[in-house]
């Protein structure tokens, strides 16, 4: 007999990383549900050095207990790679970062079948000169038309917020992982989850087998769905031109932002707590 034991789920996920918690000195007020729906696909094993990584910056800054703060850190740490607080960054590309991560934070925001946002940053972490991540409520064993729509308008919204900000001219290479991430949802919509009106219920798995016709058509519907979704999240951010300010400012000066401070910033108030 074979038996298969997957990677946990989300309720999994909770209760292994208390159980770890349980083995170190932690905060009380720590919620590790929250930490759970933002590592998708974390094996107990890893989960466990989560929790070794987390304890390990509380020694290292001098702290008696693990806090929210150090778990966070350690995910992100695993997720996209260390912090580079050595890198310089003049304040141009720091301003653009902003704009750039404060335009994603408002598409996700605004939108409504987007993620709940968990935070953002533009403090330099692997490859990236910033981020805003994001927390699904549960683990998504199906997606909705809508959901992938939101997840596609939320990658637009970095490109569009340069493009708002600072002119055509002025827009970088910063985009480009987002708009891999959104071409690839915009192909499986139209290719594998028949979700496209033009070419219906079905799919194509060999593109390269295909007539030109339809190949051709396949590109006109990924390309109609990438750009329905740009305008979409220029039309948001062109509505909500003080909340971006606001925003992008906010990261400038603190440079990292949990929900409830982005939440804050968004309704106008101010960050008295920082």
């Amino acid at each position: 007999m074979q038996v298969t034991v997957p990677r946990p789920d989300v309720k999994g996920r909770t209760e292994i990383l208390k159980w770890y918690l349980n083995k170190i000195k932690f905060d009380l007020t720590i919620d590790p549900e929250i930490i759970a729906r933002g590592t998708v696909g974390f094996s107990g094993a890893e989960l466990e050095n989560l929790v070794n990584q987390a304890a390990l910056k509380a020694a290292v800054d001098g702290k008696d207990m693990v806090t929210m703060k150090e778990l966070e850190f350690a995910k992100d740490k695993i997720l996209m790679g260390p912090e580079r607080r050595s890198v310089e960054i003049d304040n141009k590309n720091k301003t653009i970062t902003a704009y750039h991560e404060s335009g994603h934070a408002i598409i996700a925001y605004y939108t409504k079948d987007a993620m709940p946002i968990n935070k953002a940053t533009i403090m330099p972490r692997g490859p990236t000169l910033g981020h805003v991540s994001l927390l699904p409520e549960n683990d998504r064993w199906s997606e909705t038309r809508s959901q992938l729509l939101a997840q596609m308008d939320v990658s637009m919204g970095g490109r569009v917020a340069e493009e708002l900000i600072f002119g055509t001219e002025q827009i970088t290479t910063g985009a480009s992982s987002d708009f891999d991430g959104a071409t690839k949802i915009a192909r499986l919509m139209v290719t594998k989850f028949g979700m496209s009106e033009k070419l219906g219920v079905m799919t194509y798995a060999d593109t390269g087998k295909l007539s030109p016709e339809t190949q051709a058509a396949i590109e006109q519907e990924v390309r109609a769905l990438l750009k329905d979704s740009y305008e979409r999240a220029k039309l948001i951010l062109k509505n909500r031109t003080k909340e971006h300010k606001n925003l992008a400012e906010a990261l400038l000066m603190y440079e990292t932002l949990d929900a409830k401070e982005i939440q804050m910033v968004l309704e106008g108030k101010k960050l008295d707590s920082r």
